[in-house]
């Protein structure tokens, strides 16, 4: 029920669902750089982290302004972290290649050297 919409436009990201789902979230430090991968789809932002992971509920988001859902059927909350953006894609138009990093976990270290090559310049980041 998440909206990647709502994630470009309020400036967060999320997982839930479960612990195993939003656990990763918690390992997440404030003023990290994160790279956002949609399933399926690919790369679609960068940005920074601007606070640490809370349930939704203590976001201070606002239910009426999105247009996902963030409380999953079984009362949990999705686990929210706040991101100041520095380019965000529409899930359309995700950048993708063959070979490209992707893990299972709702949040990960980014160490393939193979990926960080191509994202960087496809984001307009300078890795200086």
């Amino acid at each position: 029920g998440r909206s990647w919409e709502d994630a470009r436009t309020h400036g967060f990201v999320s997982a839930g669902g479960g612990d195993w789902y939003s656990r990763s979230l918690a390992q997440v430090p404030e003023g990290a750089r994160i790279w956002v991968r949609i399933p399926k789809s690919g790369y679609v932002g960068v940005g920074t982290t601007t606070g640490t992971s809370r349930p939704f509920r203590e976001s201070g988001l606002a239910p009426a302004t999105l247009q996902g859902t963030y409380t999953h059927a079984e009362g949990d909350d999705e686990w929210v972290i706040p991101v100041t953006w520095d380019k965000t894609l529409p899930r359309e138009q995700a950048f993708w290649e063959k070979g490209m990093f992707a893990n299972q976990n709702s949040a990960c270290r980014l160490r393939s050297q193979f990926t960080l090559d191509r994202v960087y310049p496809a984001f307009g980041i300078s890795t200086d």
